[in-house]
């Protein structure tokens, strides 16, 4: 969840309503913009295998292909009804225009890394003999 003194959920955009087991975005598919969860649950999959779900409103999510000009990563699902900002900005205009949202952006991939640099090591060293 970004935690700013600038809300988070007031960034120009347009919210988006997905019902349980809708589809939010596909991997592969264009990245245009990116969103902030307002309320509900999603679920992100990679080529079959669940990777994460969140449901804490203000979490950011599919910015990293947005500001990296990349196709989606992930497959994003609806896991309950959920309420999305879509937020169609890129890094330099959110640097620009929102530089307190954009540090706590940056620091939540950050933490997002660290998370999965933890994990892979911990299964790595599980699967040594």
């Amino acid at each position: 969840m970004i935690e700013s003194y600038e809300d988070i959920t007031k960034l120009p955009g347009a919210k988006k309503y997905f019902r349980i087991g809708e589809t939010i975005t596909r991997e592969g598919d264009p990245s245009e913009g990116w969103f902030v969860l307002l309320n509900g649950r999603v679920g992100v999959v990679k080529r079959d295998l669940s990777i994460t779900e969140f449901g804490v409103p203000g979490t950011v999510f599919g910015e990293l292909g947005c500001f990296l000009k990349i196709p989606r990563t992930a497959t994003l699902q609806a896991l309950e009804p959920t309420s999305l900002l879509f937020v169609y900005m890129d890094i330099d205009e959110l640097i620009l225009n929102h530089p307190s949202i954009a540090k706590e952006v940056i620091l939540s991939l950050a933490g997002r890394i660290a998370t999965t640099t933890d994990a892979w090591w911990t299964t790595a060293h599980e699967a040594k003999p």
